[in-house]
């Protein structure tokens, strides 16, 4: 059965709180991007994918009838990223870590529960 690959969002990693603050999609944020990472994406980006559709997809890789074009839409956008690293644009992705907030919190009304 042929299987269409629609998108692959997630291939692991960690999560580094490069910087705190609001993001909105609507005020524009300068980026400036480590050109080497991206590059390391793109030497890796087979290997990944395929990762991802056989081990965490459990699907064979001869079941993706379009493996090559997601693949090179994938390679396409992260050249694009390598290659314009100082960028100015809306971010895509919103993130507020509020339990960062609880100690603080807690400190100040002093909430702490007593030993």
């Amino acid at each position: 059965q042929d299987r269409l690959l629609e998108s692959e969002t997630y291939i692991g990693g960690h999560v580094e709180c490069l910087e705190s603050g609001v993001f909105r999609s609507d005020i524009p944020t300068n980026f400036k991007l480590d050109t080497s990472a991206y590059q390391q994406l793109i030497d890796n980006l087979g290997r990944d994918l395929e990762y991802a559709i056989t081990v965490e997809g459990k699907m064979r890789m001869d079941s993706i009838s379009n493996y090559d074009e997601v693949k090179d839409e994938i390679k396409e956008k992260l050249e694009k990223l390598r290659d314009d690293p100082i960028r100015e644009e809306g971010p895509l992705i919103y993130h507020l870590d509020v339990a960062a907030m609880y100690p603080n919190i807690i400190l100040t009304n002093r909430l702490q529960p007593p030993a």
